[in-house]
């Protein structure tokens, strides 16, 4: 989001962070990647389950149990004090796909920031807000088609300050379903130029995105409902330094998860058709399923007969370098850090618009 990059510029002249912090509603992710000529190589990942939804306390950001986990989890990895990327989702948050007409590309940040609240349903002076310049095929000559994001100010500042005050120093602001794009991208050769879809679920809501020819057609999140948000995940072992991680079975054949997991898939069916009737010559290939719900093969087995795609569980390092008996560790936990693999990766793209 463009004010926040500007203000942490000088963070970035540091030598380039490779940790992504994922806080998720109900469990912590935190990665660090070291870049290799062509790929990556896993140095730590790190899981740790917070109580009863943490997460979604009122005062979410000044929660001590919350605050107590994050430096848990920091100190297990060896990482405090390190520059990190990090994320913002659900309500506060906005991805669209605008097109604006008449004005030249170096006028683009002035013009979003006068006549941004066209596009945006906040207040421009409570949010931040960045924009990527899409591929322009059939346009105009100062025709752009642009990828706005923007997100409310408060919530990446009160993050930004939370993780300060334990000794974590952000750098980087993405959002959920942006990082998840970007690491199918970098971690799925086979899928570039493709056209699928990638779902993030978690325990209290899910991010949505629909990627054609390398660029997202829809970025969404959705808050689950009370009866969705109680859809019992199928979790594994903990990942490394994720010690009170916890391991849970999922009842999939009760009638309660049964109902959430239809409510997720016809959350996921609702999005994905809309963009089909919207693009009719959109052929998306697959569906890629991760986050804690993702282990849950009744659900993908659900998403498949109502969808018509074969659906698939994302692993985000199935591409990434790592020793034979840390995969073997990984293997229980790697469909949780889907989002947290792709802002390890986010430092790449700095300066890019």
């Amino acid at each position: 989001m463009r004010k926040r990059l500007r203000k942490w510029t000088e963070a970035l002249s540091r030598p380039q962070i490779r940790v992504g912090l994922d806080i998720g509603s109900s469990a912590i992710k935190l990665i660090e990647l070291e870049q290799r000529a062509g790929g990556y190589r896993l140095k730590r990942f790190g899981v740790r389950r917070l109580e009863s939804r943490v997460a979604e306390e009122e005062s979410i950001h000044s929660s001590p149990r919350l605050k107590a986990s994050l430096t848990e989890l920091f100190q297990e990895c060896d990482l405090l004090g390190s520059p990190v990327a990090i994320s913002v989702s659900g309500p506060s948050v906005m991805v669209k796909r605008i097109r604006v007409s008449g004005v030249k590309a170096d006028a683009l940040d002035e013009y979003l920031t006068w006549e941004g609240r066209q596009y945006i349903p906040y207040a421009m002076n409570d949010i931040y807000f960045d924009y990527s310049i899409l591929p322009r095929p059939r346009l105009a000559s100062e025709e752009f088609e642009l990828l706005l994001v923007a997100a409310k100010q408060q919530v990446v500042e009160s993050r930004k300050t939370m993780l300060e005050e334990i000794g974590v120093h952000p750098v980087v602001c993405d959002v959920d379903g942006l990082a998840l794009m970007k690491t199918i991208m970098r971690t799925r050769r086979a899928s570039r130029g493709r056209s699928f879809a990638i779902v993030n679920v978690g325990a209290s809501g899910m991010n949505i995105v629909v990627v054609a020819d390398e660029q997202p057609l829809v970025v969404r999140d959705v808050i689950l409902n009370e009866t969705s948000s109680n859809l019992t995940a199928v979790d594994g072992a903990p990942g490394e330094g994720a010690a009170s991680h916890g391991s849970f079975q999922a009842r999939t054949d009760s009638p309660e998860n049964f109902r959430a997991m239809a409510e997720v898939v016809r959350e996921i069916t609702c999005c994905v058709e809309s963009v089909l009737d919207r693009y009719p010559e959109l052929d998306v290939e697959k569906l890629f399923l991760c986050g804690g719900q993702s282990n849950n093969p009744r659900l993908r087995s659900m998403l498949h007969d109502a969808l018509g795609i074969p659906t698939l569980q994302f692993d985000p390092f199935e591409e990434i370098e790592c020793s034979g008996d840390r995969r073997d560790r990984l293997s229980a936990s790697a469909h949780l850090g889907g989002v947290a693999v792709g802002l390890a990766m986010h430092q790449d793209n700095h300066g890019e618009h």
